[in-house]
C-alpha cells in the first residue's frame, strides 16, 4: 500500500465535510436500527470501496446507505429495487447533502427525520444550515480509505483471538474512528450523566481503533482505551511496545502515530505490538476475573492439515 500520511490540518475542509456526510447517515441508523448495548447498533461496516450503514430495517423492507470513496459517491437503495444516487465532489456542502440525502429517503420510501446537531463535533452548526463545509479532495479520501484498511488489518488480527465478547472493527461516525473492542464480561458502572457514556460505559474493556486526528490532535494515530479510565502506567511504562508506542495521561490512552507505525520495517507488527503490549499492561493494574479463559489460544488446525 501507499504510506500517505494525512496529518489532519493538510486535510481539515474535506475531513470535516466527509465526517459531517457520514454522521447524518450514521443519525439515520440511530432513529431505524434495533439498540444494542454499548451503542454497537450506530457502528457503520467499512467496505473494500467506502463505508456504508449496513442493512437498516425500515417496516416490510430494508434499505442501506453507501458511501463509495474510490468513484465519489453515495447510494441510497431498498431491498424492492429503489434506488437513488448523490454525487461527491468539492462545493456540495453539508446543507445540500443534507437536502439530498433527506430527498433519497423519501424517494425510497424510507423518509426519516435525524437529529441535525452534530454529534461529538466542534462545529455544532445544524446539516441543514452548514454551508461552510463543502471541500472534497478525492485524493484525500481515497488515502483516508487506504488508511482504514490497513487500520482494519492491523486491528483485526489482533481482537481476533480473544473468546467471549468481541467488536470487530467497524467505523464510529461521532469521533470519525475505526474500532473495535474486547470486553471483560464484568459490570462496570460509569459515574457520569451523559447520554453517550451512560450507555456506553457500563462493563470492563478496551478499545482500539484509529483514527484521522481532530483539532485537538492533528497526527493520526492508533490508540488502545481502558475502560475504567485510569491516569498512569509508571510501573509498566517498560512493557510497552514498540518503543515510539506512548501512554497519554490527559487522553488515558495508548498511542502510536501512524507516521511512528510507518517508520518500522513491519508497520503491521508494530501496531499489534501496540495494542497487545498495552492489553497486558492493563491486566497488571486490574486483571480480568475471566482472562484465562478470554486469551485461551484457539485451537483451529493449519489450513494445510484441514
Amino acid at each position: 500500500m501507499e504510506k500517505r500520511i494525512l496529518d489532519y490540518t493538510d486535510w481539515q475542509d474535506t475531513a470535516d465535510t466527509l465526517h459531517l456526510f457520514l454522521q447524518m447517515a450514521g443519525k439515520v441508523k440511530v432513529e431505524r436500527s434495533n439498540k444494542r448495548p454499548g451503542w454497537a447498533h450506530v457502528r457503520l461496516p467499512l467496505s473494500i470501496d467506502g463505508i456504508g450503514t449496513g442493512i437498516i430495517p425500515a417496516g416490510g423492507f430494508s434499505f442501506e446507505i453507501y458511501f463509495n470513496l474510490r468513484k465519489h459517491h453515495v447510494d441510497v437503495q431498498n431491498t424492492d429495487g429503489g434506488k437513488s444516487r448523490i454525487p461527491l465532489g468539492d462545493g456540495l456542502s453539508v446543507a445540500g447533502f443534507h437536502s439530498q440525502l433527506m430527498a433519497a429517503l423519501d424517494y425510497i420510501g424510507a423518509p426519516t427525520e435525524i437529529n441535525t446537531t452534530p454529534q461529538e463535533f466542534y462545529d455544532q452548526t445544524p446539516f441543514d444550515e452548514d454551508t461552510k463545509h463543502h471541500s472534497w479532495d478525492r485524493q484525500a479520501v481515497e488515502a483516508y480509505l487506504e488508511n482504514l484498511h490497513f487500520a482494519y488489518r492491523c486491528l483485526s488480527r489482533f481482537l481476533s483471538p480473544f473468546r467471549g465478547k468481541v467488536d470487530m472493527p467497524e467505523f464510529w461516525f461521532g469521533t470519525m474512528d475505526l474500532s473495535g473492542s474486547v470486553f471483560a464480561g464484568q459490570a462496570a458502572p460509569y459515574s457520569g450523566t451523559d447520554v453517550v457514556g451512560v450507555n456506553c460505559f457500563d462493563e470492563k474493556f478496551v478499545e482500539y481503533g484509529f483514527w484521522p486526528g481532530d483539532v485537538k490532535m492533528s497526527q493520526p494515530a492508533f490508540f488502545g482505551m481502558p475502560y475504567p479510565f485510569f491516569s498512569g502506567i509508571e510501573s509498566y511504562a517498560s512493557m510497552l511496545k514498540p518503543d515510539r508506542a506512548e501512554f497519554r495521561p490527559q487522553m488515558s490512552e495508548f498511542i502510536l502515530t501512524l507516521e511512528d507505525a510507518f517508520s518500522y520495517p513491519d508497520p503491521e507488527q508494530a501496531v499489534v505490538d501496540m495494542c497487545q503490549s498495552s492489553f497486558e499492561i492493563v491486566q497488571r493494574m486490574d486483571r480480568w476475573a475471566d482472562l484465562e479463559w478470554i486469551i485461551e489460544p484457539l485451537t483451529y488446525p493449519a489450513s494445510a492439515q484441514r
